[in-house]
């Protein structure tokens, strides 16, 4: 059949029908293309990104290398477990009797290796002021000490709203054996 054999109506019909597909393939090719552009745009602001902190990380590289190097020289080196838990613990005692909190149950645990360093735990339980607890705190957590809460649990006492009572797993790390 040929075109010119169709009547008028047929090939205003056979327009309308080509019209829709050509108007359909473009539809679903521009479809493509805009998801497309949308992936690679994503992509590409990814890859900025992580450019961006890969350029940060080495422009800080002298930093971290002398980080490194004062870890090495100040680091305490682990010598005897039970004697650098119990040391730990008297240091503990001292502090929360200098801040005005009371240490009770204690608990000596296991060193554990840890990655790059080894960890000699402590388990107490302790009761103070807020004020108190966070002085005490602070004074746990100085640079040199090598101290990190590992473990926390603050609740309000319940026979005294101005008390707090909390259970801490504290550990002093030791450089790595």
């Amino acid at each position: 059949m040929k075109l010119s054999e169709l009547s008028t109506s047929e090939k205003r019909l056979v327009s309308i029908v080509a019209v829709l597909v050509v108007l359909l393939v473009n539809i679903v090719v521009l479809k493509f293309f805009v998801s497309t552009r949308t992936q690679l745009t994503q992509q590409s602001t990814q890859k900025k990104a992580l450019s961006e902190s890969l350029e940060a990380l080495v422009e800080s590289a002298p930093l971290w290398a002398s980080r490194a190097q004062w870890m090495q020289k100040v680091q305490p080196k682990l010598e005897s477990e039970a004697a650098e838990g119990n040391a730990l613990l008297n240091q503990l005692k001292e502090s929360a009797s200098k801040h005005g909190v009371v240490l009770s149950k204690q608990q000596l645990l296991s060193a554990k290796n840890e990655p790059g360093v080894v960890a000699v735990p402590v388990q107490f339980e302790l009761k103070g002021s807020w004020k108190g607890l966070c002085t005490f705190l602070q004074d746990l957590q100085a640079p040199e000490r090598f101290i990190v809460v590992q473990q926390s649990r603050i609740r309000v006492d319940a026979a005294d709203a101005t008390q707090m009572l909390c259970d801490f797993t504290v550990a002093k790390w030791f450089a790595a054996r």
